[in-house]
């Protein structure tokens, strides 16, 4: 080596440890691969048919059926590896030779002929870039700027931050020997998972015997005792989430869902042998204990780490089944206090409970506090003869609960340290984190503890509204709301060391916090209780909660700006295009700002959304002068927009949401709490009143006014002021007779509930009518007129119904669907005004065409179906919306620019010019069409709609697979003219084969990570056919 620099020595001293085997695992990619799925399907058919009889334990069977599967599997991928090797190898000599040839006498045959080669080793030599992309759980082509290289950068750091460097071990020494660090998170892990249940069980007992736990009703008892069907296993198989780490044994859960009709019958016939044999077979009881670093903890200190389980997937089917009988029930046996993991409850309804408490009107006598507690390893330390002994209690049935103490027979674990895999132990308690069962199980296990805190009588809650609030929960976090300390915490304590001794609880007071609510405290020394003083506010759920209710937005929302500013200048100079910024916004940012919105009732000023726009459209800018609309960026994607975030929209729909829980799911405490609250009026008065209205004259509640701000601006944004129909007929502000004769209050006992009611056919009803319907008596046809006089002043076209406005819509959406935040965000974005027609008939002027609506329709849809590449779509989003400068705009713009093309030298140079009727350009678009003519077998006339959009006329006969085609291609043609945009020449019909080419390739490894292979040549094998049997490109 020559060099100029001073002689270096450098000296490495690698450890002799030898690292473990490494598992062997199931190539996903080869499930896309027909042959492969033959040959196993076959090999399940041989193995059973030789195997399968009377005889045969299906524990057995099934244990061996696997070995013999990844036998069969290791033989396949080894053959087909040589098979492919050669091929290359042999092709590899075919390209040397023609370049040889062509150096000596370059021909165009020469050169069709080397291409088609290339294009044969390039489709071929895919495989290894398959597995590249699926190791990095993506596709650079199908979202390579979704994420891009942000997400293969978020990869790296993910990588590296599960190396151990160090570690204590119990002597409080520190070692970096990895097979030291292995032997000491094993004993951790071997401690920690042995049970500590007494043997003295008259104290669990005694403790249960006192509680009055729900039960379930014997019928439904029955039906969860039922056999399993094997409808269940399909649905439990399906129903487990794809491109997940597999468990020891190597098969992941595609494999299961590819070969579902074969596996699952065998699955179900040994699950029921394993009930009645009363043990799994072997493999379904090991697992893998990986570690995930927990933030800002200690990373040489084992208990810093969270043990997730990778568990096989036949195991994990089994546990799936048992929970979807489980998350059934548990909203009528689990309290309404807790709110993690059962169906219907979200974290904020405790976030929501915790800021009414506090920030309502404080008790002046007495003192009040809240404490939130810490378990220690609380989902790792559930005592399994305490949890049965539970589920009894609950009432579920022998067979169900036996069904969990079969997953819970002999369980084993190894830990997985910087690739160095322990032995096997054995497991004594916990419930394995990475299990679909774990979070139903633990909460289960932590309700008695919920019991007994609420029936408590020495414990004293706090008072909101005539309402007790005594305690909150999420999963394992439990936060406690006390008044009269010196009486309610002993006795606290005493409950919570009682149930911690045959539980596996374990408090860990140095990081449970006391909150002061007020200042009343008398002589009460909040040092005298053993938890940590934190008076100025708590961290809850991911919320910093503070003294006062306007100090939530600095504690909160300050530290998310700040700490997005920061990852934006990391992310700077990260390669990515517009819409690969614009996802990053979406992944990365809006889920942090989202969740505050949802957790935090603030009414936040648009000067906040003004610099958080800022601070965004820095970003996704890179500092420049932006070239797009921002409402044309925040567009939803059907509209032909990239789908930006905007950050008040989300912020309208979170409280809208809230909103929808007043409205129509009004259980949940936090909901009553705050319905309670109004006097005068009530929420759902104030919320279909017209406006002005001032809500802090019938609420004083800070959390209720900030909700009902936030919805009167949104109201006012749209200048939806009017009152609707759908005020309510009782506790209505604007009726006042409503809120004083109670005879309102019967006409909603009967089913008159809302002013809308009164119509009927969409006109005011008549007495006799309403009173044939209800049975109102006559002496209530005063209450009638009054009710009468009132709709007839407040809404026009009196007796008619008024039409109903998009606002009266929204408030219907149902809170406990999945995605109503998102639906309600969708919804107010159609209601801006659509500004494209600007765009369309500027295309129709300078193109002389007549674009239909369905037409321009079917453009705006192609800007995201044309291509699943975020850059090409990001191509056609620019040609639609006329993003790219024209002769014609730039001499706009400088003065000293002509108007004239730099091909054809005529003018005007508009967009239209440049992209299709350029006499230059006749040569390429004939070209173009001529060969799709042939590659699709039809006559594809030269039209302006596909070479600037990608659409065919309506009139068009082509197949859905061939307008797809002509799309993709005529994009690939219109990037061709894009690249050569500000040269003289004509680009070559070549540069345009070449193109689809390339990109075919990239299409073929997106089908082939779907596993969709054959569809890709069933699609494209018509377009690589021409060119085989092509004698000449055209020039």
């Amino acid at each position: 080596m020559i060099s100029d620099h001073a002689p270096l020595l450098l000296d490495i001293q690698l450890t002799s440890y030898k690292r473990s085997p490494p598992l062997w695992r199931l190539n996903p990619l080869l499930l896309a691969d027909a042959e492969f799925c033959n040959y196993i399907s076959n090999a399940i058919d041989e193995f059973l048919g030789f195997n399968k009889n009377d005889s045969t334990s299906y524990l057995l069977l099934w244990e061996t059926l696997k070995a013999y599967l990844r036998g069969q599997i290791i033989s396949y991928t080894s053959l087909s590896n040589k098979r492919h090797n050669s091929r290359l190898t042999e092709l590899a000599t075919t390209i040397a030779q023609l370049d040889q040839r062509y150096a000596v006498d370059p021909s165009p045959e020469l050169f069709k002929e080397r291409m088609g080669v290339q294009t044969e080793i390039d489709l071929i030599s895919t495989k290894e870039a398959e597995r590249l992309l699926l190791r990095s759980k993506g596709s650079y082509y199908e979202h390579g700027d979704k994420a891009g290289r942000l997400l293969a950068h978020q990869l790296r750091r993910q990588v590296n931050s599960r190396m151990i460097q160090s570690i204590q071990n119990n002597q409080r020494v520190t070692t970096n020997d990895p097979i030291e660090i292995n032997d000491t998170f094993k004993s951790f892990y071997s401690s920690l998972y042995s049970s500590e249940f007494p043997t003295d069980i008259n104290i669990m007992g005694e403790f249960l015997q006192g509680l009055s736990i729900p039960t379930i009703d014997a019928s439904t008892a029955k039906t969860m005792d039922s056999p399993l069907g094997l409808g269940e296993v399909i649905n439990s198989i399906k129903a487990l989430q794809s491109h997940k780490a597999p468990g020891p044994d190597g098969f992941p859960v595609e494999f299961y869902k590819k070969f579902i009709g074969k596996l699952a019958p065998l699955l179900l016939a040994m699950f029921n042998e394993s009930l009645e044999c009363k043990t799994l077979p072997p493999t379904l009881t090991q697992a893998t204990i990986v570690l995930l670093h927990k933030k800002d903890k200690d990373p040489t200190m084992c208990g810093s780490y969270r043990p997730l389980s990778l568990l096989n997937v036949d195991v994990k089917v089994l546990a799936k089944l048992i929970a979807s009988r489980l998350e059934k029930v548990l909203p009528f046996v689990i309290s309404e206090e807790q709110n993690g993991f059962v169906k219907g409850r979200q974290l904020f309804f405790n976030t929501r409970t915790l800021l009414n408490v506090i920030y309502s009107k404080h008790s002046p006598d007495e003192p009040e506090i809240v404490i939130s507690l810490d378990a220690e390893k609380a989902f790792d330390r559930v005592e399994w003869e305490y949890l049965f002994e539970v589920l009894k209690k609950f009432g579920l049935g022998d067979t169900f609960v036996s069904w969990i103490r079969l997953l819970y027979s002999s369980p084993k674990a190894s830990v997985n340290t910087n690739d160095v895999y322990s032995d096997y132990f054995s497991l004594g308690r916990g419930t394995r984190q990475g299990c679909p069962l774990s979070p139903l199980l633990f909460i289960m296990a932590i309700e008695p503890l919920s019991i007994a805190l609420r029936a408590s009588s020495s414990f004293r809650g706090i008072f909101r509204n005539g309402t007790e609030h005594k305690l909150s929960l999420y999963a394992d976090d439990l936060l406690l709301y006390i008044s009269n300390p010196t009486t309610s915490v002993p006795a606290i304590l005493r409950i919570l060391n009682n149930f911690s001794s045959f539980s596996g609880y374990k408090l860990n007071l140095e990081k449970s916090e006391c909150f002061p609510i007020n200042t009343t405290l008398g002589g009460l020394q909040l040092s005298d209780f053993p938890f940590k003083l934190s008076p100025n506010g708590i961290k809850y759920l991911g919320i910093n909660v503070t003294r006062s209710i306007s100090g939530l937005a600095s504690a909160n929302f300050s530290p998310l700006i700040a700490k997005t500013a920061l990852d934006f200048q990391c992310w700077r100079n990260l390669p990515l295009s517009l819409l690969g910024r614009i996802n990053v916004v979406k992944m990365n940012v809006l889920p942090k700002f989202l969740f505050l919105f949802q957790s935090i009732p603030l009414f936040m000023p648009k000067t906040f959304f003004d610099s958080l726009d800022r601070l965004i459209n820095g970003f996704i800018w890179i500092g420049k002068s932006p070239r797009v609309r921002k409402a044309l960026l925040q567009s939803c994607k059907l509209s032909g927009g990239l789908a930006l975030p905007d950050f008040q929209l989300y912020y309208w729909a979170a409280h809208i949401h809230k909103i929808n829980y007043w409205l129509n799911s009004s259980s949940s405490p936090w909901c009553k709490l705050e319905l309670s609250s109004c006097i005068g009026s009530s929420l759902s008065g104030l919320i279909f009143s017209s406006l002005p209205v001032k809500p802090s004259l019938y609420t004083k509640n800070q959390v209720v006014l900030n909700t009902l701000k936030v919805w009167f601006q949104f109201r006012r944004r749209f200048k939806f002021t009017a009152a609707s129909p759908l005020c309510p007929l009782t506790s209505n502000h604007l009726f006042p007779p409503s809120l004083s004769d109670p005879t309102f209050s019967v006409w909603w006992d009967r089913g008159l509930k809302q002013i809308k009611n009164l119509y009927a056919s969409g006109v005011f009803d008549s007495f006799e009518d309403l009173s044939s319907k209800y049975s109102l008596p006559g002496t209530h046809l005063f209450r009638y007129l009054q009710i009468r006089n009132f709709a007839s002043k407040c809404f026009p076209n009196f007796p008619s119904l008024p039409p109903e406005l998009p606002w009266e819509r929204i408030s219907t959406f149902n809170p406990l669907q999945k995605g109503t935040i998102s639906k309600i965000y969708s919804f107010i974005l159609k209601l801006r005004v659509d500004s494209s027609v600007k765009i369309r008939n500027a295309w129709e002027k300078e193109l002389g065409i007549q674009l239909t609506q369905d037409s321009w329709d079917v453009a705006i849809g192609r800007i995201r179906s044309s291509s699943s590449c975020a850059r090409l779509s990001l191509i056609q989003f620019k040609v639609v919306h006329r993003i790219h400068f024209s002769k014609s705009r730039l001499s706009q713009i400088y003065p000293d620019m002509v108007d004239v093309c730099d091909k054809c030298k005529g003018s005007p140079c508009n967009l239209g010019h440049m992209f299709y009727l350029c006499p230059s350009l006749y040569g390429f678009w004939s070209n173009y069409f001529s060969i799709m003519s042939s590659v699709l077998n039809v006559n594809l006339e030269p039209c302006p709609l596909v070479a600037v959009f990608g659409i065919l006329s309506p009139t068009s006969r082509l197949s859905s697979t061939h307008m797809e085609m002509v799309a993709f291609t005529s994009l690939l043609a219109r990037r061709i003219l894009l690249q050569h945009w500000k040269s003289v020449e004509c680009p070559s019909i070549s540069l345009w084969v070449k193109d689809v080419l390339f990109f075919l390739k990239l299409e073929k490894i997106k089908y082939t990570l779907r596993g969709t292979t054959q569809k890709f040549y069933q699609k494209w094998q018509c377009f690589l056919s021409y060119f085989t049997d092509l004698e000449l490109l055209p020039n």
